[in-house]
């Protein structure tokens, strides 16, 4: 008995230190659980910058909104350092977002590195950007299909959750296409919405700042009329910003440092931009860009149907009136935008329907570039749609000038007249788009036709083979060769007018914008205009190969198996058709074949003379 009470007592004693372990162990965590929360910087962003960390590589992560709050109250810096001007611009700012003082500049820093601690960069690139439709139409995400649900009850509310990491200064806005973008009212600024949560924290960080830039350099800077579009740059570029201003009263664009690639965003390559009145046009065709891309404008839309009429109306009489309109549309689209503007006028109080300034500024940007093009309100201003603005041309090149005249013989001048149709709708690089059309319905006419002759021919071809007379085996007679060679250019005429056919279908129907790119790649090549010029003139030129060469085996077997008096009615018949074809050809002042070739030859003569020096 006093071994088991022993026992007893020593499995008491256990339990209670054990149990006093336990209770020790949770006061310890309780304990723990009432320490406050330390203010240390490092140790409050350590999550975001875990979750930030991927900025510099995919700019679409998302990061947990928890452990992503949203600075949103500025820390003054110090102004002391100037204001950088070179491009990409580099902008060192505080760790929070800044809205009333200029942030300083430096040199950009090493990419991967400096990274402020609230898990963004801590330097800033500025990159000055025109409006690009690329960044909103391409490298779009995907639908996700892994996720699906069904309808709950009672739903009668249907909100946006697109973008759930948006604070309440943000609102998300659906374009007429359907296109998602965000807005925020306060900051008047824009940026597409296919964006990850750490690129919109940059972007609407760089926003502040590039207000807090705008207000040091113009100390009046009045933002009422003024918008901002700020999109992220592509994810090898950490902290960097692509942006651009937009002036509601002088209908421009603008932006803080010097826009070194005007080149090719803004001037579409155009050479002799200089004036500014001329560089206006093209910024109010960026203008018109921006309004069309993000149509929440309060814009006065009585007096913009009014302007868009008068312009429209002028463009249809000159068009009616004139055959040189510079008017960037015909006369059948623009009657088309006189009715929509009857339309618009309906509606011209309300201001809650984006989809009219879509309509008035997709038109009005076609008008504005046209002025741009032809240099509008200068001297030197083009008032002939097929006029050129610049010196011609007059180098000569040895290689070129002799090709040129070759092919211009053997394909039977077609070339020049081709080139002549071309030059009227490609001046200066610039396309006219009415021009555009009526030319290549002109060309699917030709070929059209062509291809109907070249079928025919074919035929008669292959059936002057078939004759008793024809002797296939006497396989070296000038007349089988003859036929052959006609049979091959009548089937090369075939070809490239069904080739060029097709290719007409694609290009000559599509805008204006691609259409001259499609000219513009076929034109930069080593002869330039001449090689799309001598292209399309080869169905015809081949053609009329072919039908010399049934005329001569035609008449070799006429000349060898016929008798005398057959002969000479044969010979008078080819005189007379001969007179008749040079007849039409000297009246119709179709080739003028002689005096172009005089021409052709002295120049050649001239310029070969001036580029060795002699007299």
């Amino acid at each position: 008995m006093s071994n088991v009470a022993l026992i007893r007592k020593l499995l008491k004693r256990l339990f209670q230190v054990r149990l006093f372990i336990i209770l020790m162990s949770f006061l310890q965590r309780v304990a723990k659980a009432h320490v406050p929360i330390s203010h240390d910087t490092h140790s409050k962003f350590s999550t975001i910058e875990s979750c930030c960390a991927g900025l510099t590589g995919i700019s679409s992560a998302r990061c947990s909104q928890s452990t992503l709050p949203l600075p949103l109250y500025p820390t003054p810096p110090s102004a002391s350092s100037p204001v950088a001007s070179t491009r990409p611009v580099a902008m060192p700012v505080s760790g929070a977002p800044q809205h009333a003082n200029l942030p300083q500049t430096s040199s950009p820093p090493a990419a991967g590195n400096a990274v402020s601690p609230n898990g963004l960069p801590a330097t800033l690139h500025f990159v000055p950007a025109a409006v690009d439709h690329r960044s909103r139409y391409d490298n779009r995400p995907l639908v996700d299909t892994s996720h699906s649900s069904g309808i709950p009850e009672l739903m009668r509310t249907f909100p946006n959750q697109s973008c759930p990491w948006l604070n309440g200064e943000w609102e998300m806005c659906i374009h007429p296409e359907g296109a998602l973008y965000l807005y925020n009212k306060r900051k008047r600024t824009f940026t597409e919405a296919h964006i990850g949560e750490c690129s919109f924290r940059l972007m609407d960080r760089c926003a502040d700042a590039l207000y807090d830039l705008a207000c040091t350099k113009k100390q009046n800077f009045d933002a009422d009329d003024i918008e901002l579009v700020v999109q992220p740059v592509s994810a090898n570029q950490p902290g960097s910003c692509q942006y651009y201003f937009v002036d509601h009263v002088t209908r421009t664009l603008f932006w803080l440092h010097a826009y070194d690639q005007a080149t090719n965003g803004v001037f579409d390559d155009i050479e002799g931009v200089c004036d500014p009145s001329h560089i206006r046009y093209a910024l109010e065709s960026q203008y018109w860009l921006h309004c069309e891309r993000y149509p929440k404008h309060e814009l006065n839309r009585i007096e913009l149907l009014k302007e868009l009429r008068e312009v429209a109306v002028h463009a249809s009489a000159e068009i009616i009136t004139s055959d040189d309109s510079l008017s960037p549309f015909g006369a059948d689209e623009l009657s088309k935008i006189l009715e929509l503007v009857n339309h618009l006028q309906e509606n011209a109080q309300e201001t809650n329907f984006p989809h009219s300034i879509c309509v008035v500024a997709k038109i009005m940007h076609y008008f504005s570039k046209a002025k741009y093009y032809n240099f509008c309100g200068l001297p030197c201003a083009r008032l002939d749609a097929d006029r050129s603005v610049y010196n011609e041309n007059t180098s000569f090149h040895p290689l070129i000038s002799s090709l040129s005249l070759a092919l211009d013989a053997m394909l039977f001048w077609a070339p020049q007249t081709h080139l002549s149709d071309l030059r009227r709708v490609w001046v200066d690089r610039c396309l006219n788009s009415p021009r555009w059309k009526d030319y290549n319905a002109k060309l699917m006419t030709e070929w059209t036709g062509i291809t109907i002759y070249s079928t025919v021919m074919l035929a008669v071809d292959v059936s002057f083979l078939a004759v008793p007379n024809v002797n296939i085996s006497t396989s070296q007679s000038l007349g089988i060769i003859a036929t052959y060679l006609s049979i091959i250019s009548i089937t090369g005429s075939l070809v490239v007018s069904v080739l060029l056919v097709r290719q007409n279908q694609r290009y000559g129907c599509e805008s204006a914008d691609k259409a001259g790119d499609f000219l513009f790649s076929m034109t930069s090549t080593f002869f330039g205009d001449k090689a799309l010029a001598t292209v399309n003139s080869l169905p015809y030129a081949m053609l009329m190969w072919g039908m010399i060469y049934f005329s001569i085996a035609l008449l070799y077997n006429v000349f060898k198996f016929t008798t005398a008096a057959m002969l000479a009615s044969v010979v008078s018949g080819c005189v007379v058709v001969t007179m008749f074809i040079l007849w039409f050809i000297w009246a119709a002042r179709e080739l003028h074949i002689f005096k172009r070739l005089a021409v052709s030859i002295l120049s050649t003569r001239s310029n070969v003379l001036g580029h060795f020096g002699a007299p």
